[in-house]
């Protein structure tokens, strides 16, 4: 299927609605990336950044942390529906909590005809958003339709280490696909995923590095009460857990588990510790309440 505008190769528009932590992740590391590519002598794909936000406050904020970058992103209060309108890709990065104020919003839907969409707002499945613009009836015969992408990645995205997945849109056009594998492959790697998994998928991807958070904490609270500085245990700790990272992509976990584990050594015995505790099932069930969670935020009316 083809775009039903034409797109291109260069030069694009971003619109940021919202400009969150996620949003705010996503623009450093496309703004890094686009700045490279000209100095490197290239024409950066997104050329021009339209940032929106609720305040003046917020919208100084942001002009302060990307002030660098100031002769290609324009940050305003408001004006969601003329970012929208000047863009020709649009990213949804505000509280889900704020979808019916923002998309159901006089203009919206004729801004957003012909255009990609992508979406970082958890639980909001595409056909909530679809019909929340289009709440006022279905389209006409002759209206460009837009295309809604949804992703979710991490705050690594602003060191380009993230993991993005990427729900499958059957009906998305090809060229929309390729901007939108493009512009998350600048923060790091992305993963595609059917929509029946997103939520789950979304948790290993936005929500495990807070939840892995607080195994790495007790770690280091134990390091401590055995003599340990807090900050000497982070630095160590921080790259056991890269070397563990790159260790993973190679082999299970229980046969790490296994070849770490020596007869009456330390490594089983803290296994063991950990099993009397039901750490195990500790994170399988936050897991679930997560994903369950996402669901229901995007059940909700």
């Amino acid at each position: 299927m083809a775009p039903t505008r034409a797109i291109p190769k260069s030069g694009l528009t971003l619109g940021v609605i919202g400009c969150g932590n996620m949003a705010g992740a996503i623009l450093s590391g496309v703004l890094d990336s686009c700045a490279r590519s000209q100095a490197a002598g290239q024409e950066p794909k997104i050329s021009r950044f339209i940032v929106t936000v609720n305040s003046t406050g917020s919208a100084e904020r942001v002009q302060t942390r990307f002030a660098r970058y100031s002769d290609r992103i324009q940050v305003t209060a408001g004006e969601n529906v003329r970012a929208m309108r000047e863009a020709d890709v649009v990213l949804l990065g505000f509280k889900p909590y704020m979808i019916d104020l923002v998309l159901r919003a006089e203009g919206v839907r004729e801004a957003l005809a012909g255009k990609l969409v992508i979406s970082v707002l958890a639980g909001s499945p595409v056909e909530k958003l679809h019909a929340t613009i289009c709440h006022a009836g279905p389209p006409a015969a002759d209206e460009q339709p837009f295309y809604i992408k949804r992703a979710m990645m991490n705050l690594a995205a602003e060191y380009r280490e993230s993991m993005t997945v990427l729900e499958s849109t059957p009906s998305m056009p090809q060229e929309y696909e390729r901007i939108t594998e493009w512009l998350f492959s600048q923060l790091g790697k992305t993963a595609p995923v059917a929509p029946e998994l997103y939520d789950v998928a979304g948790v290993m991807a936005g929500a495990s590095g807070a939840l892995l958070s607080v195994a790495f904490d007790g770690m280091l609270d134990g390091a401590v009460s055995q003599g340990m500085r807090r900050a000497d245990a982070t630095k160590i700790l921080t790259q056991s857990l890269v070397s563990l990272a790159t260790l993973l992509q190679n082999e299970h976990p229980a046969i790490l588990r296994e070849k770490f584990s020596s007869p009456r050594g330390t490594t089983i015995a803290g296994l063991l510790s950990l099993e009397e505790d039901r750490a195990r099932y500790a994170y399988s069930k936050a897991t679930i309440a997560s994903s369950e969670r996402s669901k229901e935020i995007g059940n909700a009316n």
